[in-house]
């Protein structure tokens, strides 16, 4: 009985402490390389199977971490965390129509969810549920309604836990909080807007952060703004190949928006 106890708790240890080592799960899942595999399954994100294999890979490997165990918070919450970011790229970037995107969006949230449930202190629980909210309310006004409270706190949260050296998602937060406030019918607050646009400014590794730019200066600054969407058309998106996917996504719709090729 002793043994069993030891050797059930060897177990739980080896499975939470995913970064020293190769940790297995009683039936000899290693844990450590499913996450590997499943990291880059999610590098090929543009192919809608790869990223569909990298969902199922996640979810296989949080099937094998103990749930409730204080030790293994961070590591759950972390792949929570991939989930959700995995269903927002597949809702953005393959749904076939607003009817599966809200599904997908509302997977993401679901997981991003879980995520801050299981640590708190996890900036990307708090980031992922309000984008995946708030992509969802672009498609349907009611749904944010009913959740803008939650979608404005995580977001708060999100910026709270944010490190300015090394701003989650190429400073997604304020990309995030930029576009929100930016001015439209019957909403925006210009002034907040541009103090936020400030800590974009200097993030050209996410042609996202331009296209939000150039949106908030054609209230204010056309001129500027056709320098930024300028920016995005002509921009060599092979400088950065973590992004380049949805760069380029981003460089063919700017093209079309603003007329430039």
């Amino acid at each position: 009985m002793i043994k069993k106890t030891i050797k059930q708790f060897l177990s739980i240890i080896g499975l939470c402490i995913l970064t020293t080592g190769y940790a297995f799960a009683e039936d000899g899942f290693c844990i450590d390389k499913e996450l590997v595999k499943a990291d880059e399954l999610y590098r090929h994100r543009e192919n809608r199977d790869s990223l569909a294999s990298a969902i199922k890979t996640y979810e296989t490997i949080l099937e094998q971490i103990p749930q409730g165990d204080a030790a293994c918070a961070g590591n759950r919450a972390h792949v929570l965390v991939s989930l959700a970011r995995c269903y927002f790229k597949l809702a953005s970037y393959h749904a076939r129509n607003n009817k599966e995107k809200a599904a997908l969006y509302e997977k993401g949230e679901d997981y991003a969810r879980k995520a801050v449930q299981t640590d708190p202190s996890n900036v990307g629980g708090y980031y992922w549920m309000a984008q995946n909210i708030g992509e969802h309310g672009s498609i349907s006004k009611l749904y944010f309604l009913n959740r803008k409270s939650e979608f404005e706190e995580a977001l708060k949260k999100a910026e709270a836990l944010d490190n300015p050296q090394e701003p989650y998602d190429y400073s997604g937060i304020y990309r995030t909080l930029t576009a929100y406030n930016t001015p439209r019918f019957l909403w925006g607050n210009l002034e907040k807007a541009l103090e936020y646009a400030k800590k974009i400014e200097d993030s050209p590794r996410c042609l996202c952060n331009l296209s939000v730019l150039a949106d908030l200066y054609w209230k204010t600054d056309r001129k500027k703004a056709e320098g930024y969407a300028k920016q995005i058309v002509n921009a060599d998106i092979s400088q950065y190949p973590e992004t380049q996917f949805e760069n380029s996504v981003e460089q063919k719709e700017a093209a079309g928006k603003w007329g430039l090729h």
